[in-house]
């Protein structure tokens, strides 16, 4: 069964040949981390991305992602760590990683794993430091 939200078009839709629950958009915080707490991964197809925040919310929910190995989601996700990263545009290793993910891996080790990496690296105070550390570099010069 899959859970989706976001824009998508109906059409793609309807080529799934199984249950699709389609949320639109979520809007507060409590349907965010409810969406993520019932998912048991998060799947992003993204073909290039940056540091997408729905990785950093699925993670921080403890739900493993699987994604493409692709701009800076190895920085949030470590293969068979706390997800997965298949090999860019390979839909085979895509559908690996689902199946190894909720079939294979040690689940509730991958599921800790997920949500220490956004406490331990992507924490606010963190973030805070690495920040002020640029604007004192760039400030000095």
């Amino acid at each position: 069964e899959l859970l989706v939200f976001g824009k998508i078009k109906d059409d793609i839709l309807e080529d799934i040949h199984f249950k699709v629950n389609h949320l639109s958009y979520l809007k507060s915080f409590e349907d965010i981390v409810h969406s993520y707490n019932i998912a048991d991964c998060f799947v992003l197809p993204s073909l290039e991305d940056n540091l997408p925040n729905t990785v950093l919310e699925s993670l921080a929910c403890g739900t493993p992602v699987v994604s493409f190995d692709v701009g800076g989601i190895p920085e949030m996700v470590e293969h068979k760590k706390n997800g997965y990263l298949a090999e860019y545009k390979s839909t085979d290793d895509l559908a690996r990683g689902i199946s190894w993910t909720l079939f294979e891996s040690d689940y509730n080790n991958l599921s800790s794993k997920a949500r220490e990496k956004v406490k331990n690296t992507f924490n606010q105070e963190k973030i805070a430091r690495k920040h002020l550390e640029l604007y004192t570099k760039l400030i000095s010069k």
